[in-house]
């Protein structure tokens, strides 16, 4: 049998459950700004580290996301690292942006905001979309970037179904990532009702039913957690960065990293399958890749703690 090029993380029991919260970690509401960068008003959470020259990690959240995505890996980080979390322009509090949406344009915006905060070379996690966006920060900003954690964020099939390139291939071989990437499209871009909402967040027949793409298990997750993926939904900027999306051909640059990178894909995740992931390790034999076992595309908020710990792992690693 041919080795996996990855190190798998077994689940234990924790699925779902909240991420550590240290004693006297402080509430990271307290730390939130808006700036105006580049033409957007940028919302963002800037929380401090252990100590002034503390490493520095920048979250970047996906499709229909905002920072609060984050929320049960901050206090983690927070132990080590001062951690930055936005919402892109267009999503969460941040306005549109000025240029359109582009994901060249959302990693110049990140750019700016990182040169407005006087943040050191950091270590940039994308989670999904945000994983294209801190690639693409990486290659356009290189001097703002010391390394890179892509969550869930081989997304090559994702813009494929999206651009309805390789049609006929993409429904054989991936028939649970073209509906999960078009259902995930629609429950993120459409505005639903706040009674629909809370509905989704009370019911597991409903978790099970609009949330499979995201979420492995559901109707496992706490309602805090339903809560962080349903309240950002219906943004207007999820449509308009999907339509960008869709004209990508994200594998002719997906590969061509410069800098430390860390995979971390969930085992049951049907928008960044495995085999793409797979493709990409082969690809980039220098990436450290990492499958977190029994979890699905919200790697971060499915099993909080261990994605925290590999972040940190990586962002401790010596680099020459």
């Amino acid at each position: 049998m041919t080795p996996t090029p990855w190190r798998t993380v077994p689940l234990t029991d924790d699925y779902g459950l909240p991420g550590r919260r240290p004693p006297g970690a402080t509430d990271p509401t307290a730390y939130l700004r808006t700036v105006e960068v580049l033409g957007a008003d940028v919302h963002h959470l800037d929380l401090p580290g252990p100590t002034p020259d503390a490493p520095v990690v920048l979250l970047v959240h996906g499709l229909g996301g905002r920072w609060q995505h984050w929320a049960e890996n901050l206090a983690g980080l927070a132990e080590h690292a001062r951690v930055v979390a936005l919402d892109l322009p267009g999503f969460g509090r941040s306005s549109p942006p000025r240029g359109g949406y582009a994901v060249d344009g959302f990693a110049d915006v990140v750019a700016a905001l990182a040169r407005e905060l006087a943040l050191p070379p950091l270590t940039v996690v994308g989670h999904s979309l945000g994983a294209l966006v801190a690639l693409r920060l990486a290659h356009r900003h290189p001097d703002l970037v010391s390394s890179v954690v892509l969550a869930g964020g081989t997304v090559g099939a994702f813009a494929e179904v999206l651009g309805l390139r390789r049609a006929g291939h993409q429904l054989r071989h991936r028939p649970r990532t073209v509906a999960a990437t078009l259902l995930e499209v629609m429950t993120a871009g459409l505005p639903v009702p706040g009674l629909v909402r809370r509905q989704v967040v009370a019911r597991a027949w409903l978790r099970r039913l609009l949330l499979w793409p995201y979420l492995h298990r559901p109707a496992d997750m706490p309602a805090t957690g339903i809560a962080a993926l349903v309240d950002g939904v219906g943004t207007h900027g999820v449509l308009r960065i999907a339509r960008s999306v869709a004209t990508m051909r994200v594998d002719r640059w997906l590969h061509e990293v410069d800098h430390p990178v860390l995979a971390i894909g969930g085992e049951r995740d049907h928008v960044a399958p495995l085999d793409q992931l797979a493709a990409f390790a082969r690809a980039v034999p220098s990436a450290e890749t990492v499958v977190l076992a029994g979890v699905g595309h919200m790697v971060m908020l499915e099993c909080a703690d261990a994605f925290t710990d590999e972040v940190l792992a990586f962002l401790q690693q010596p680099r020459s």
